[in-house]
């Protein structure tokens, strides 16, 4: 028997704007970036999955797949084609290669899921599209982490610059690509905290103000919608405000610390960095510049020509392109399987 060895691969991705609003049905605006999670798939002569990471190695049976607690993910997806799988009678290893670290923010949970997706329908031959997958890939993230809006999911499925609009009672799923050409820097804070748990601490905090906390919200969703239209229209100065409006409201939600205030801070006074903000729930996590940002390195890739390079340099900077490609799959060769 003859089958396909071959490649899936996801970019990773950021939230540019719409954290916290999108969970409650607002508009949000994200990217894919040219960081890459790849999943090596090779056929094997077992009926079992083999998976292989840097979080772990585990093992299963293609009629009964188990999920291992560090693999939740990948385990749910494949869950998610058991029937697919199992009908096959020909077992797969997936080798799991990260160019980036899952400690840092770029949404790596996602992409491994995007990349385990788009592999899955080609290997069970379901012919879904990125919207369809994101619907399984969305009903994953809501059985692992209890909540979210898999904004990130689209991200890293259909690559690029994306607005995003959440299926809601009165909307239906919108995910349309963006034409802009944005520099954009991620600025590690050095810590992060879950989103579900920033998400529960919001949540206690405006407990007694609910109108109020749904206020934050529509303000947070006509600011996207604001800076979606800006972007269509090349009205650059007009997004970069919206920037700005959105971070006064992740203040106003309370969840810009101290340490992001700093970074934030000492982005805008960089030249050309035109505005700055949390990407992430917050709480850490990393902080967002926008703008043409210093094409002169030096050996440590830090920034040049900045007068607040120094402060700046104690934090891991990331200078990463937009990715022009979502999830796709590279063919290598062809192994016999005897």
């Amino acid at each position: 028997m003859t089958a396909n060895h071959f490649v899936s691969r996801a970019p990773a991705n950021s939230m540019i704007l719409g954290e916290h609003s999108v969970v409650y049905g607002q508009p949000a605006i994200a990217c894919g970036l040219e960081q890459w999670i790849e999943i090596q798939w090779t056929p094997i002569h077992t009926p079992t999955i083999e998976i292989e990471s840097e979080l772990g190695s585990f093992q299963t049976d293609l009629d009964n797949i188990q999920i291992d607690s560090k693999l939740k993910f990948i385990g749910h997806a494949l869950k998610a084609f058991q029937k697919q799988l199992s009908s096959q009678q020909l077992g797969w290893q997936l080798k799991v290669h990260s160019e980036f670290s899952s400690t840092i923010g770029l949404g790596s949970s996602a992409a491994v899921l995007a990349a385990c997706l788009a592999g899955l329908n080609h290997v069970c031959r379901t012919n879904q599209d990125f919207s369809e997958l994101w619907h399984i890939g969305k009903k994953i993230i809501v059985d692992i982490q209890g909540r979210g809006s898999a904004t990130d999911l689209a991200a890293s499925l259909f690559g690029g610059l994306v607005f995003f609009q959440p299926p809601t009672k009165n909307q239906r799923l919108k995910i349309e690509s963006i034409s802009a050409n944005l520099n954009l820097i991620l600025v590690y804070c050095g810590y992060k905290t879950a989103t579900a748990e920033v998400l529960a601490q919001v949540a206690q905090n405006w407990q007694n103000k609910p109108q109020e906390l749904t206020k934050i919200y529509q303000k947070m969703g006509s600011i996207t919608q604001h800076a979606y239209q800006a972007l269509l229209h090349n009205r650059l100065s007009v997004f970069f405000l919206c920037i700005e409006q959105y971070q006064a409201c992740m203040r106003e939600l309370g969840v810009s610390d101290a340490t992001l205030e700093k970074i934030i801070d000492l982005l805008n006074h960089c030249p050309n960095i035109q505005a700055a903000k949390i990407s992430g729930s917050g709480f850490g996590d990393c902080a967002l510049g926008i703008g043409e940002f210093f094409p002169e390195r030096d050996d440590n890739n830090l920034l040049t020509h900045c007068p607040i390079k120094t402060e700046l340099s104690e934090y891991l900077q990331l200078q990463l392109p937009i990715s022009n490609q979502g999830a796709h799959l590279i063919h290598t060769m062809k192994k016999d399987i005897h």
